[in-house]
């Protein structure tokens, strides 16, 4: 909480570094907010895909549908609104496999795979953006062909591990033992997660769900790039379509970064730096970073606060149990009675 917190601050004054704080206000006063309907439409196609890729994930597994899994979902996502240290992630799985009885590693091995599908999209939707988006200097199309060269890397590592799981896995092993500044519970931590990952390849190996999968993948952040386009668009940023997939993606790796529950202040600097690149002034940025965050955060806490109540799930307790997921996860106490269940 205290790195987060420190994070947020340095991230939150760097993104208002040198701004009047008159023209925020301006920024806020003049802006069109009837666009409202529009943002929380395209936030509720992509969480709508969201729950059906979920659902194909875990099909192989158990027979779900995607009303099914929906309240566990929200719940997370409401959880990495308000619990440090994406607990989140690790509060859906306790729900899910609470619900339907599924191996708790068997449930964090979808996590997984959508995390790894997830890095994919963006990164074609960001090497897109810097490549085609109109007015960029040059340098940028530089920087299009490297994250081009890094999807077709990781494409061949998601290859990889889906191929040769165990292997790879003693490779970053053998990697992580050349790092010794690494905590040695977070070294357990990813190998074991990877190690879970493997569980939830089931799916992948069905055609049908594999092009699901893949396509929902595409379009759920489409719908994103969407939303941030709107909110651009809300105050009167005029700028390619194609930005919005450069904000998109400098976005989704920097809520990575430690911070305080909800992003706040990382998303505003991601907002900045993004938009920076295409002349739009600080303030303007800075201000529709604002309206596409809360436009997101209220939405998303109060629907997984709804799910939460209706499956007699308190706060305290929710923030318990993820840290109790967390924490067996570091250990790897339960790793092989749930690979032997699956």
């Amino acid at each position: 909480m205290l790195l987060g917190l420190i994070v947020t601050i340095v991230c939150l004054v760097a993104a208002v570094w040198g701004i009047d704080f008159e023209q925020i206000y301006t920024s806020f006063k003049r802006a069109n907010y009837w666009t409202l309907p529009l943002m929380l439409g395209a936030l509720f196609m992509f969480y709508w895909l969201k729950a059906v890729r979920w659902q194909m994930l875990l099909e192989p597994i158990k027979k779900l549908t995607v009303a099914q899994v929906t309240p566990a979902m929200m719940i997370g996502f409401m959880g990495n609104n308000i619990l440090p240290a994406h607990l989140g992630e690790f509060l859906r799985v306790y729900v899910l496999s609470r619900q339907f009885q599924i191996p708790k590693t068997t449930v964090l091995s979808t996590l997984v795979l959508e995390r790894l599908f997830d890095v994919i999209a963006i990164l074609c939707y960001l090497g897109i953006g810097i490549y085609f988006a109109p007015n960029l200097p040059e340098r940028y199309h530089t920087i299009s062909l490297i994250v081009a060269s890094g999807i077709v890397v990781m494409i061949i590592a998601v290859a990889a591990y889906i191929i040769w799981t165990e292997a790879v896995i003693r490779l970053f092993r053998s990697i992580f033992s050349y790092l010794p500044f690494l905590p040695e519970k977070l070294t357990h931590l990813v190998l074991e997660m990877m190690r879970a990952g493997a569980l939830g390849m089931t799916s992948l190996k069905s055609k049908r769900l594999c092009f699901g999968i893949i396509w929902t993948s595409f379009a759920q952040w489409l719908f994103n790039g969407l939303s941030i386009y709107i909110a651009l668009w809300s105050f009167n940023i005029q700028v390619s379509p194609l930005a919005a997939f450069v904000v998109l993606g400098v976005t989704a790796f920097g809520v990575i970064v430690p911070s305080t529950p909800g992003f706040f202040g990382v998303v505003q600097l991601c907002f900045s730096v993004s938009l920076k690149a295409f002349g739009v002034a600080s303030a303007d940025a800075f201000s529709a970073s604002i309206y596409y965050q809360l436009s997101q955060y209220f939405p998303v806490t109060i629907i997984g606060l709804y799910y939460s109540n209706r499956e007699g799930l308190k706060f305290s307790e929710a923030e318990q149990e993820a840290e109790n997921e967390l924490e067996e996860l570091e250990g790897g106490h339960e790793s092989g009675a749930d690979s032997e269940s699956c």
